[in-house]
């Protein structure tokens, strides 16, 4: 008797270990989740920012383009440039919307780390109303062409896995985050594409004004060097607004992350992965900012 109550209590124990070093995910990992929904809002910013730039030039050209053709009034100035100042705007709250789920990633790893998590449980609150006020206003933008994706967001079931604070707090909210995730990544979607487009129409001014203008003038080309450098920067350019879009794509693949995360299903390697496209995508952005 007294042997199979022995054997009886280290079966339990053993059982007790196990499921605390297989059940229930590390600190580390938590960690490194709530690093990667920093490093995405990082990239966001990224984009965001040369979306901005990108926009605003192909706008310029097109000035240029329609004042060679005829005379422009300022009626004809302010029609675009409205047209500018209001994706502008939206990229604006874009900007605010990514910054505060920044600032959640960066308190979810606070609650995930923390003894005493209680002032982040408090900031998390404002944030998120913060957060759920601007998404209301990115619905109704022109860059969100699917909102039925938006109305179908339903609660997840959070992973037995996650314990404390962080998930009490993914309880409550992962519907939340998963609502202004989708709005993210349908808005960074059509980034994408106008990107490509409005790159494409960058390239055609451009190789137009110093390429194709300069060549067929009377005189020779003063500088033949700066030509063919111009020349092949804005061939390669259109490559550049494709991969800027495929990277839009790829960063609006971290709502997937965040669902998976939750839900128990990422695994690390496809963490690592995510996070290794996040910087090929930063490297690209860092290299763009080089001069030519």
């Amino acid at each position: 008797m007294i042997i199979q109550k022995n054997l009886h209590q280290v079966v339990i124990i053993f059982v007790l270990i196990a499921s605390i070093t297989t059940g229930c995910r590390s600190t580390d990992e938590y960690k490194k989740f709530a690093n990667a929904g920093s490093q995405y809002t990082n990239a966001v910013d990224k984009l965001l920012d040369t979306a901005s730039n990108i926009r605003i030039d192909t706008t310029s050209e097109q000035l240029l383009r329609n004042d060679r053709i005829l005379n422009q009034t300022i009626e004809d100035y302010q029609k675009l440039a409205q047209v500018d100042e209001e994706r502008l705007e939206v990229l604006g709250k874009l900007r605010k919307h990514n910054k505060l789920l920044g600032d959640y990633f960066r308190l979810l790893n606070e609650l995930a780390s923390s003894d005493a998590p209680t002032r982040a449980q408090g900031e998390i609150a404002g944030v998120v109303d913060n957060l759920n006020n601007i998404g209301k206003q990115l619905q109704v933008s022109n860059l969100i062409t699917n909102s039925g994706l938006i109305q179908g967001i339903t609660n997840l079931v959070v992973s037995s896995q996650i314990r404390g604070a962080l998930r009490d707090e993914l309880e409550k909210r992962n519907r939340t985050i998963m609502l202004e995730l989708t709005i993210q990544k349908e808005m960074l979607k059509a980034l994408g594409d106008s990107i490509t487009q409005d790159v494409k129409l960058i390239r055609i001014a451009r190789e137009e004004r110093f390429v194709i203008r300069p060549l067929f003038q009377d005189t020779a080309i003063s500088d033949a060097d700066t030509w063919i450098e111009t020349r092949r920067n804005l061939l390669i350019m259109e490559a550049r607004g494709k991969e800027l879009n495929e990277a839009s794509k790829t960063l609006s693949n971290f709502q997937k992350v965040f669902q998976d995360f939750v839900e128990g299903k990422l695994s690390l390697a496809r963490l690592n992965a995510f996070l290794q496209d996040v910087d090929a995508f930063l490297q690209l952005v860092e290299a763009d900012k080089k001069p030519k």
